[in-house]
Protein backbone atom coordinates (compact mmCIF):
# COMPACT_ATOMS: atom_id res chain seq x y z
CA UNK A 1 0.00 0.00 0.00
CA UNK A 2 1.19 3.04 -0.92
CA UNK A 3 2.28 5.98 1.99
CA UNK A 4 0.40 9.15 2.69
CA UNK A 5 3.52 10.74 1.13
CA UNK A 6 3.68 8.64 -1.83
CA UNK A 7 -0.61 9.48 -2.53
CA UNK A 8 0.48 12.93 -1.82
CA UNK A 9 2.99 13.47 -4.82
CA UNK A 10 0.69 11.20 -6.94
CA UNK A 11 -1.99 13.66 -5.82
CA UNK A 12 0.20 16.70 -6.96
CA UNK A 13 1.15 15.56 -10.04
CA UNK A 14 -2.22 14.22 -11.41
CA UNK A 15 -3.68 17.83 -10.61
CA UNK A 16 -0.58 19.84 -12.31
CA UNK A 17 -2.16 18.04 -15.73
CA UNK A 18 -5.43 18.92 -14.93
CA UNK A 19 -3.92 22.49 -14.09
CA UNK A 20 -1.92 22.71 -17.33
CA UNK A 21 -5.16 21.37 -19.27
CA UNK A 22 -7.51 23.68 -17.69
CA UNK A 23 -4.98 26.81 -18.67
CA UNK A 24 -5.04 25.94 -22.19
CA UNK A 25 -8.60 25.52 -22.38
CA UNK A 26 -8.28 29.22 -21.70
CA UNK A 27 -6.73 30.02 -24.52
CA UNK A 28 -5.26 33.77 -25.41
CA UNK A 29 -6.46 34.63 -22.08
CA UNK A 30 -3.93 32.74 -20.17
CA UNK A 31 -0.89 34.74 -21.17
CA UNK A 32 0.86 35.38 -17.98
CA UNK A 33 4.17 37.80 -18.39
CA UNK A 34 5.53 35.56 -16.09
CA UNK A 35 7.85 32.74 -18.34
CA UNK A 36 7.35 30.10 -15.68
CA UNK A 37 3.96 29.86 -15.68
CA UNK A 38 3.61 29.57 -19.57
CA UNK A 39 1.82 26.82 -20.75
CA UNK A 40 5.01 25.05 -22.15
CA UNK A 41 7.02 25.62 -19.21
CA UNK A 42 4.44 23.88 -17.06
CA UNK A 43 4.66 21.28 -19.91
CA UNK A 44 8.63 21.18 -19.00
CA UNK A 45 7.65 21.04 -15.16
CA UNK A 46 5.37 17.88 -15.47
CA UNK A 47 7.70 16.02 -17.62
CA UNK A 48 10.60 16.65 -14.91
CA UNK A 49 8.45 15.79 -12.45
CA UNK A 50 7.40 12.50 -14.00
CA UNK A 51 10.61 11.51 -15.37
CA UNK A 52 11.06 11.88 -11.37
CA UNK A 53 8.87 9.39 -10.47
CA UNK A 54 9.56 7.41 -12.60
CA UNK A 55 13.34 7.30 -11.33
CA UNK A 56 11.83 6.44 -8.10
CA UNK A 57 9.69 3.71 -9.10
CA UNK A 58 12.86 2.08 -10.60
CA UNK A 59 14.74 2.45 -8.14
CA UNK A 60 12.98 1.66 -5.01
CA UNK A 61 12.71 -1.98 -5.55
CA UNK A 62 16.19 -2.68 -5.09
CA UNK A 63 16.48 -0.69 -2.00
CA UNK A 64 13.07 -2.54 -0.55
CA UNK A 65 14.97 -5.89 -1.14
CA UNK A 66 18.12 -4.67 0.78
CA UNK A 67 16.42 -3.31 4.00
CA UNK A 68 14.36 -6.21 4.03
CA UNK A 69 16.65 -8.53 3.89
CA UNK A 70 19.15 -7.14 6.40
CA UNK A 71 16.45 -6.63 8.63
CA UNK A 72 15.48 -10.48 8.35
CA UNK A 73 19.30 -11.28 8.68
CA UNK A 74 19.95 -8.91 11.80
CA UNK A 75 16.57 -10.32 13.60
CA UNK A 76 18.12 -13.72 13.21
CA UNK A 77 21.58 -12.49 14.30
CA UNK A 78 19.82 -11.45 17.73
CA UNK A 79 18.70 -14.48 18.39
CA UNK A 80 21.73 -16.21 17.35
CA UNK A 81 23.44 -13.96 19.65
CA UNK A 82 21.72 -15.11 22.38
CA UNK A 83 21.67 -18.59 21.73
CA UNK A 84 25.83 -18.48 21.25
CA UNK A 85 25.70 -16.81 25.22
CA UNK A 86 23.85 -19.90 26.19
CA UNK A 87 26.46 -22.10 24.20
CA UNK A 88 29.15 -20.46 25.81
CA UNK A 89 27.68 -20.77 29.40
CA UNK A 90 27.24 -24.33 29.02
CA UNK A 91 30.97 -24.97 28.17
CA UNK A 92 32.27 -26.78 31.02
CA UNK A 93 35.51 -24.42 31.82
CA UNK A 94 34.56 -21.09 30.79
CA UNK A 95 33.75 -19.12 34.00
CA UNK A 96 31.12 -16.48 35.05
CA UNK A 97 33.47 -13.51 34.50
CA UNK A 98 33.60 -14.42 30.35
CA UNK A 99 29.89 -15.27 30.49
CA UNK A 100 29.45 -11.78 32.33
CA UNK A 101 31.99 -9.93 29.23
CA UNK A 102 29.79 -11.74 26.91
CA UNK A 103 26.81 -10.47 28.38
CA UNK A 104 28.09 -6.87 27.45
CA UNK A 105 28.46 -7.36 24.09
CA UNK A 106 25.20 -9.22 24.00
CA UNK A 107 23.33 -5.77 25.55
CA UNK A 108 25.51 -3.74 22.91
CA UNK A 109 23.52 -5.85 20.14
CA UNK A 110 20.17 -5.39 21.73
CA UNK A 111 20.44 -1.86 22.80
CA UNK A 112 21.20 -1.06 18.83
CA UNK A 113 18.53 -2.79 17.90
CA UNK A 114 15.85 -0.41 20.47
CA UNK A 115 15.16 2.30 18.32
CA UNK A 116 12.37 0.83 15.94
CA UNK A 117 12.56 4.41 13.43
CA UNK A 118 16.66 4.30 13.38
CA UNK A 119 15.67 0.82 11.79
CA UNK A 120 13.02 1.21 9.94
CA UNK A 121 13.95 5.19 8.35
CA UNK A 122 11.10 6.67 6.69
CA UNK A 123 11.91 6.09 3.06
CA UNK A 124 11.79 9.82 2.42
CA UNK A 125 14.42 10.53 5.29
CA UNK A 126 18.43 10.90 4.14
CA UNK A 127 19.15 11.63 7.74
CA UNK A 128 17.62 8.63 9.40
CA UNK A 129 18.25 6.75 6.27
CA UNK A 130 22.41 8.09 7.55
CA UNK A 131 21.79 6.98 11.08
CA UNK A 132 20.44 3.45 10.28
CA UNK A 133 23.38 2.62 7.86
CA UNK A 134 25.24 3.29 11.07
CA UNK A 135 23.54 1.45 13.68
CA UNK A 136 23.10 -1.35 11.90
CA UNK A 137 26.98 -1.60 10.93
CA UNK A 138 27.47 -0.90 14.90
CA UNK A 139 25.92 -3.82 14.96
CA UNK A 140 28.17 -6.40 12.32
CA UNK A 141 31.05 -4.60 14.99
CA UNK A 142 29.53 -5.75 18.38
CA UNK A 143 28.13 -9.37 16.72
CA UNK A 144 32.09 -9.24 15.82
CA UNK A 145 32.93 -8.92 19.10
CA UNK A 146 31.27 -11.63 20.03
CA UNK A 147 32.62 -14.23 17.95
CA UNK A 148 35.67 -12.89 18.75
CA UNK A 149 35.25 -13.64 22.56
CA UNK A 150 33.78 -17.20 21.79
CA UNK A 151 36.49 -17.94 19.68
CA UNK A 152 38.92 -17.21 21.83
CA UNK A 153 38.01 -19.74 24.17
CA UNK A 154 39.36 -23.30 22.73
CA UNK A 155 36.95 -25.32 24.66
CA UNK A 156 33.93 -23.81 23.01
CA UNK A 157 33.10 -26.81 20.62
CA UNK A 158 29.20 -26.69 20.16
CA UNK A 159 27.89 -29.88 18.36
CA UNK A 160 25.20 -27.18 16.48
CA UNK A 161 26.93 -26.27 13.62
CA UNK A 162 25.13 -22.92 13.55
CA UNK A 163 27.16 -22.16 16.37
CA UNK A 164 30.34 -23.33 15.85
CA UNK A 165 33.30 -20.90 14.70
CA UNK A 166 33.83 -21.49 11.65
CA UNK A 167 29.90 -21.03 10.59
CA UNK A 168 29.93 -17.83 12.88
CA UNK A 169 32.48 -16.25 10.68
CA UNK A 170 30.48 -16.89 7.76
CA UNK A 171 27.42 -15.37 9.54
CA UNK A 172 29.30 -12.49 9.96
CA UNK A 173 30.15 -11.94 6.64
CA UNK A 174 27.04 -12.27 5.67
CA UNK A 175 25.62 -9.26 7.60
CA UNK A 176 28.69 -7.49 6.14
CA UNK A 177 27.60 -8.29 2.85
CA UNK A 178 24.00 -6.84 4.01
CA UNK A 179 24.98 -3.95 4.81
CA UNK A 180 26.99 -3.70 1.74
CA UNK A 181 24.34 -4.12 -0.38
CA UNK A 182 21.80 -1.63 1.46
CA UNK A 183 24.51 0.65 0.46
CA UNK A 184 24.92 0.33 -3.18
CA UNK A 185 21.45 0.45 -3.30
CA UNK A 186 20.85 3.65 -0.93
CA UNK A 187 22.58 6.20 -3.20
CA UNK A 188 20.76 5.42 -6.41
CA UNK A 189 17.84 5.44 -4.23
CA UNK A 190 18.20 8.87 -2.73
CA UNK A 191 19.35 10.60 -5.35
CA UNK A 192 15.90 9.57 -7.17
CA UNK A 193 14.25 11.51 -3.65
CA UNK A 194 16.43 14.12 -4.30
CA UNK A 195 15.59 14.66 -7.78
CA UNK A 196 11.63 13.88 -7.04
CA UNK A 197 11.79 16.90 -4.12
CA UNK A 198 13.59 19.35 -6.54
CA UNK A 199 10.86 18.77 -9.44
CA UNK A 200 8.44 18.79 -7.32
CA UNK A 201 9.11 21.42 -4.35
CA UNK A 202 12.12 23.55 -4.85
CA UNK A 203 10.90 27.05 -4.34
CA UNK A 204 9.39 29.37 -6.90
CA UNK A 205 9.98 26.54 -9.72
CA UNK A 206 9.07 23.50 -8.25
CA UNK A 207 5.85 22.14 -8.99
CA UNK A 208 3.71 23.02 -6.43
CA UNK A 209 5.20 26.48 -6.06
CA UNK A 210 4.35 27.38 -10.14
CA UNK A 211 0.61 25.77 -9.75
CA UNK A 212 0.22 28.32 -6.79
CA UNK A 213 1.12 31.44 -8.84
CA UNK A 214 -1.20 30.18 -11.99
CA UNK A 215 -3.72 29.86 -9.54
CA UNK A 216 -3.14 33.66 -7.91
CA UNK A 217 -2.69 34.58 -12.13
CA UNK A 218 -5.72 33.26 -13.32
CA UNK A 219 -7.78 34.99 -11.00
CA UNK A 220 -6.56 38.43 -11.77
CA UNK A 221 -7.60 37.96 -15.41
CA UNK A 222 -10.83 39.55 -15.66
CA UNK A 223 -11.64 37.62 -18.97
CA UNK A 224 -12.05 34.47 -17.08
CA UNK A 225 -14.64 33.81 -15.38
CA UNK A 226 -14.96 32.81 -11.52
CA UNK A 227 -17.01 29.76 -12.99
CA UNK A 228 -13.74 28.75 -15.07
CA UNK A 229 -11.55 30.09 -12.70
CA UNK A 230 -13.26 27.28 -10.43
CA UNK A 231 -12.18 24.81 -12.33
CA UNK A 232 -8.39 25.30 -11.05
CA UNK A 233 -9.26 26.63 -7.56
CA UNK A 234 -10.65 23.21 -5.75
CA UNK A 235 -6.93 21.38 -7.15
CA UNK A 236 -5.08 20.85 -4.55
CA UNK A 237 -1.04 21.18 -4.27
CA UNK A 238 0.78 20.99 -1.06
CA UNK A 239 4.16 19.88 0.26
CA UNK A 240 4.92 16.63 2.56
CA UNK A 241 4.30 17.21 6.13
CA UNK A 242 7.13 17.46 8.16
CA UNK A 243 7.81 14.68 10.93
Amino acid sequence: MASTSETGHAVNFNNFNTLITRCTGYTTRYNPTNTLIKVPALQTVYTAAGTALQHIVQKTPAWDNAINNRQQLFADMEKLATRIINAYDSTEVVTDEQVKDAMVTLRKIRGARKNKKILNPGPDDPKQISVSQQSYANQVIHFGELVGKISAEPTYAPNETELQQANLVIFLDSLNTANQTVATAQQPYLDSITERTTAFYAAKTGLVDLALEVKKYVKSVSSITPAEYKQISGLKFRRPTKK
